[in-house]
């Protein structure tokens, strides 16, 4: 008598065709788009923030403006990794969301967790903006980061489990192709003057920001190819933790 297989907990492997196509899609979407972009950047900016705290300093606040630009506030900590957390951490963190895509319940708890995440870390760093010079780009930093980490609970809690994984695995992919595009767009700046990510890095290494734009986007790169591979591409039987099974 055969055994009685578990309950598949697991997606199909079309979820990241969808989930990329899908993500790829929104960048024709006209205004649909603007509060994932503004996403990327919080994500960006939290990650610079985030980096600082690590690092022994300060993270002061951050705020977000309508055509996608940000800036984060720190004091302290280790320039030379505060630096490039911004590119590299929206990669990493697009990565990790893609580990988790794959399971309905870990989708489920990973959107609950981020809904959370986001509120508070929205509440901490993005109020004390609006009461700088910085005040329409605080309210809009506030008021999108609410929305969003508010959006995240609901569909975690009240919707579906098919919901929350359709969700992780948009974002997930959504943030992974913004962080390489907005890489390809740091490489084509790199070449003039200018006061990005890169260019600070090259005024404390004597590295021009061309080289840090290339070496972020392959780190980048290395990263989010691992994720996919490892969570959708790599045979079952492969997987840390699975055996083959018994014939």
């Amino acid at each position: 008598m055969k055994p009685t297989p578990p309950p598949k907990t697991q997606s199909p492997v079309v979820v990241p065709l969808v989930a990329a196509f899908s993500a790829f899609a929104l960048s024709w979407l006209g205004p649909l788009v603007f509060p994932f972009r503004l996403l990327t950047t919080i994500i960006h900016e939290l990650s610079h923030g985030l980096a600082a705290l690590l690092t022994g300093g300060a993270f002061v606040r951050f705020v977000v403006f309508a055509d996608g630009s940000g800036l984060a506030y720190t004091a302290g900590g280790i320039r030379w990794i505060i630096i490039p957390a911004g590119y590299v951490g929206t990669a990493l963190f697009g990565a990790a969301l893609i580990t988790l895509g794959r399971s309905t319940k870990a989708s489920r708890n990973a959107l609950g967790i981020l809904g959370v995440a986001l509120l508070l870390l929205t509440l901490r760093y993005a109020l004390p903006t609006v009461f700088s010079p910085e005040i329409i780009g605080g309210l809009l930093t506030l008021g999108i980061g609410i929305l969003i980490g508010v959006s995240f609970l609901a569909i975690a809690w009240k919707l579906p489990t098919i919901w929350s994984l359709a969700m992780l695995n948009l974002i997930a992919f959504w943030v992974g192709l913004s962080a390489l595009g907005d890489l390809r767009g740091l490489m084509l700046l790199s070449h003039f003057p200018g006061r990005s990510d890169a260019h600070a890095m090259a005024e404390i290494t004597f590295l021009p920001p061309i080289f840090w734009a290339f070496i972020w986007a392959i780190m980048s790169i290395l990263a989010l190819g691992a994720a996919v591979w490892s969570t959708w591409l790599q045979p079952t039987g492969a997987r840390v933790g699975i055996l083959p099974a018994q014939k």
